[in-house]
C-alpha cells in the first residue's frame, strides 16, 4: 500500500507541474510579445534616423544579432567604410537602434528617444579627418611580385569572383591585381575581412607569397598628421594559431616608415606612423607584404592619412 501510495504521490506532482507550466505560458506569453518590436516600431525608430542620417555618421546594433533587421531598414544608407570600418577615423556620429536594453557604449548618449520598445541613441564622437583613403583608391595602385628576375606586374583585371565563406576566407571581387593565376589566392584587392573577434573589416587583400615580396604602390597619396594603419588575418585562420606571422613594410618616398608584423592572436591591431615632420603634402607610398611560411596567411590590411580631430 505504501509503495501505491508513494506511485500515486509522483503521478500527482508530475501533473502539478504540467499544469504550472501551462500557467506559466498563459502569464509570459503575453509579456514575451510585448518585449518583442512590432514592425510597426521598428519603422517609425528607423525613419527617426533616416530623417537625420548624415553622411559621415555610422549605424550600429545593439545586440549585434539584430544588425540583420537594422539593415533591412537602413542598409542603403550603410556604405562599405561605415558597415565594416578598419578604424574609427571619419565617423562624426554613431547612431545606435536597440532592443531589450542592450548598448554598445556606456557613456551617455547626446540623443534618446524610443518608439515602442526601440531605443535610438546618438552619440557625437571626435575623430580624425581622413585626407585620403587607400582602401578607396586601390584600383589606383601599381601591383608587383618581386621575385628573382625582378618585379613581375600584377594587371587589373576582371576576373571570376569567389563567394568566399566557411575555409575560404573574404570574398573575391570581380576586379582585382591578379598576381599568378596558378595561386588564385595571389591577388590584390578591397574587400571584407572576418577578424578574430568576428567583426568584418573592410581593406586591402595582399596575401603574401613567400619571402618575395608582394608590392602595393600608390604613387600619389596624400599625407596628413599620421598615417593610420591597421591589418589581420581572416579568422578561421588566425584562430587555429598554428602558422607564423606575416610582415608589413610601408615605405614613403623609398624610405622604411613603419612596420606591422601580425602574429595569430594579434586580432586586427595597427601602427601610427607620425607623417607631420615629413613637409610633404603627397608622396608615394608602397606598402609590402612577407611571410617565411605563406600558408594560410590570408591577410588584410587598411590605410588612411589623417589630419587632426574633429570637435564633437
Amino acid at each position: 500500500m505504501a509503495e501505491a501510495g508513494r506511485k500515486l504521490s509522483l503521478s500527482a506532482w508530475v501533473w502539478v507541474l504540467i499544469a504550472g507550466l501551462a500557467v506559466f505560458e498563459l502569464v509570459a506569453h503575453p509579456l514575451i510579445r510585448a518585449a518583442i518590436p512590432t514592425d510597426d516600431s521598428w519603422a517609425a525608430a528607423t525613419a527617426f534616423v533616416r530623417a537625420r542620417y548624415q553622411a559621415a555618421d555610422r549605424i550600429v546594433a545593439a545586440p549585434s544579432w539584430a544588425d540583420p533587421i537594422v539593415r533591412s531598414h537602413l542598409g542603403d544608407l550603410l556604405s562599405l567604410r561605415m558597415a565594416a570600418p578598419a578604424d574609427p577615423a571619419g565617423v562624426d556620429r554613431v547612431w545606435e537602434l536597440g532592443i531589450r536594453g542592450a548598448t554598445t557604449r556606456d557613456e551617455p548618449p547626446n540623443l534618446e528617444e524610443d518608439f515602442g520598445g526601440v531605443r535610438v541613441r546618438m552619440w557625437l564622437v571626435s575623430t580624425d579627418r581622413v585626407l585620403y583613403d587607400f582602401v578607396e583608391n586601390v584600383d589606383q595602385a601599381h601591383v608587383e611580385l618581386v621575385v628573382a628576375d625582378g618585379p613581375q606586374e600584377c594587371p587589373w583585371m576582371k576576373a571570376s569572383p569567389a563567394r568566399g565563406g566557411l575555409e575560404h576566407g573574404p570574398m573575391t571581387p570581380a576586379e582585382r591585381f591578379v598576381c599568378d593565376p596558378r595561386r588564385p589566392w595571389l591577388w590584390v584587392g578591397a574587400t571584407v575581412l572576418q577578424d578574430l573577434e568576428l567583426q568584418p573589416r573592410r581593406c586591402i587583400w595582399q596575401h603574401p607569397a613567400g619571402t618575395d615580396p608582394v608590392r602595393v604602390t600608390f604613387s600619389d597619396a596624400l599625407l596628413g598628421e599620421r598615417l593610420v594603419i591597421h591589418g589581420g588575418i581572416d579568422y578561421q585562420s588566425e584562430r587555429r594559431r598554428i602558422h607564423g606571422p606575416v610582415t608589413l613594410r610601408v615605405w614613403i618616398d623609398d624610405r622604411l616608415a613603419g612596420e606591422l608584423i601580425h602574429r595569430d592572436g594579434d586580432g586586427w591591431s595597427g601602427i601610427d606612423i607620425d607623417t607631420s615632420e615629413l613637409g610633404l603634402d603627397r608622396a608615394e607610398v608602397r606598402f609590402e607584404t612577407t611571410a617565411e611560411d605563406p600558408r594560410a596567411r590570408l591577410f588584410c590590411w587598411s590605410a588612411s592619412s589623417v589630419r587632426g580631430a574633429v570637435d564633437g
